[in-house]
């Protein structure tokens, strides 16, 4: 209905930029969205990022507080965000509305959607799509009978492509046709323990026996992170994508012996804050790294600019 017009997008003054994928599961949307918004904020902009806040308790539309807010009440993803950015993190199922609360409360410049290559309610300025080196590989179904969240054929609406977790299949880059590709792999930045409030370098767990636990739309790419780093992982434990976390569940880490520290990842650890976790918890923090980084970046900011150029001569 978007498409043939029977629909009307909703477009905001500043210019949007997606970060999104076409398949189920985690791709490491969330730490691009940062990376990129942090990027943009040296380069003199002030980015806002716009998100559902899936999960979230709190109903309608906000900017998160750190402060005031806890990540079941707003999302754990946008909270992570709001934490590890400090820019303003706006939350609501209207990304237009969203976006203009940025606009009118904190003045944002740009704004960047978070989870948003099929979101047709808003006009978008430039669509990042991420894909897998896996994609392809499970075929071309839709969900529930595969992994696609729509026709693998609408990769071509993307702008620019970013292939993490390997190189993409012959494929996957015949979809993509003459669409920029651009390597992303994910890197580990440092230890920090939740109960101590202290830092460590990852080598910490090099050759210690770890208890992993995880949340994720892909539990196993965390465990082999931690392997390649060196950790002995003795016990897993998956959870669900976005598992909202009891009090039972710190309690049950106890009933798993020989491991001598326990490590999750950072979006699960905002989620237990307030639980007594075990003194010997850890998260893991992630970096991105992106290839050919100064290239996407001069890519986005002429997107930008055509945007701030054409605002202005049709004002």
């Amino acid at each position: 209905m978007y498409n043939n017009g029977r629909m009307k997008m909703k477009e905001v003054p500043i210019p949007v930029i997606s970060v999104g994928n076409i398949t189920l599961g985690g791709t490491g949307k969330t730490p691009i969205v940062e990376r990129l918004s942090m990027k943009l904020k040296a380069f003199g902009f002030n980015p806002g990022i716009a998100t559902r806040g899936y999960k979230r308790k709190r109903k309608g539309t906000f900017a998160v507080d750190i402060i005031n807010d806890t990540a079941q009440d707003v999302g754990d993803e946008a909270f992570m965000l709001a934490k590890r950015t400090k820019l303003p993190v706006l939350v609501g199922v209207d990304r237009a509305e969203a976006i203009e609360q940025g606009m009118k409360s904190f003045r944002i410049d740009v704004a960047l959607l978070d989870d948003g290559f099929q979101s047709k309610s808003i006009k978008k300025d430039m669509e990042i799509l991420i894909l897998s080196g896996s994609d392809g590989e499970a075929g071309n179904r839709l969900f529930p009978l595969g992994p696609y969240r729509e026709p693998p054929a609408e990769v071509k609406r993307a702008d620019v492509i970013l292939a993490n977790k390997g190189m993409l299949s012959d494929e996957a880059r015949n979809r993509a046709e003459e669409i920029p590709i651009f390597e992303v792999r994910y890197e580990p930045a440092y230890l920090y323990n939740v109960k101590r409030d202290l830092i460590a370098h990852y080598n910490f767990i090099k050759g210690r026996r770890v208890l992993a636990f995880s949340g994720l739309g892909e539990n196993e790419s965390f465990f082999n992170l931690l392997r390649e780093i060196g950790a002995d992982v003795v016990h897993e434990i998956s959870h669900p994508d976005h598992y909202a976390y009891k009090k039972k569940d710190m309690a049950a880490l106890s009933s798993f012996g020989g491991a001598e520290i326990i490590v999750t990842t950072e979006k699960d650890a905002v989620k237990i804050a307030g639980m007594d976790p075990p003194g010997n918890l850890f998260y893991l923090a992630i970096d991105v790294v992106i290839d050919r980084e100064e290239e996407l970046l001069r890519r986005i900011v002429e997107r930008l600019k055509t945007k701030e150029a054409g605002r202005i001569a049709y004002a």
